[in-house]
């Protein structure tokens, strides 16, 4: 593994454990065992190492909301696939849960991290309510294309909301147990279109 990864790699760890706003580029490097030049040599400090992994998470999230597009089609519009999905993107957000956390603070102080951020919630919100639809179409579930978007809406808000839940609940198991109990709460709100009527209503 590269200098540049294991930087990254550490960094997210402390960043999660320990927040960024505690933490400085210094305690990045001493919990390596790499003196603050050589991790200056590949980031000029903490908010650049943010800015990284904050384009990672975008990445990862791009990679599984384009995959979810792909997968849930036709027959295979399914809760269970719909499930899958944002079972995953809940794993995603676990990891990088340092920015839920601190996002008001690193939004308002990092315009690419901001940038970032608000990607990743726009396409979530836009690939939930796109996979909605074709349940929809599948005959999966009954709603109203404005009943769709405020059940996407949610379902982003939620992942986010816990991916900070999640670490308040840490004596309810392992993280994997939680997030799997977490993404099963959240499909609550997909599976109460079940047998709606026309207009989204039982």
């Amino acid at each position: 593994m590269s200098t540049k990864s294991r930087i990254l790699e550490t960094a997210l760890d402390l960043f999660n454990a320990e927040g960024f706003g505690a933490l400085s580029a210094v305690d990045v490097a001493a919990a390596l065992g790499i003196s603050p030049g050589h991790l200056y040599y590949h980031f000029k400090g903490k908010a650049e190492i943010a800015a990284a992994l904050a384009r990672t998470y975008r990445d990862e999230c791009d990679l599984v909301l384009g995959a979810a597009r792909d997968s849930c089609r036709g027959e295979a519009a399914t809760l269970e696939t719909l499930w899958t999905y944002v079972h995953i993107l809940l794993e995603e957000a676990w990891d990088a849960r340092f920015l839920y956390r601190e996002a008001q603070a690193l939004a308002g102080a990092h315009a690419d991290i901001a940038a970032d951020l608000r990607h990743i919630l726009v396409r979530q919100r836009d690939t939930l309510r796109a996979l909605l639809g074709e349940l929809a179409r599948n005959r999966a579930i009954t709603a109203t294309p404005e009943v769709l978007d405020g059940v996407a809406r949610l379902m982003t808000t939620a992942v986010g909301y816990h991916a900070l839940l999640l670490e308040l609940e840490g004596d309810a198991g392992p993280p994997r147990a939680r997030v799997a109990r977490a993404a099963a709460q959240i499909m609550l709100l997909p599976a109460g279109l079940i047998g709606s009527g026309p207009a989204g209503e039982p």
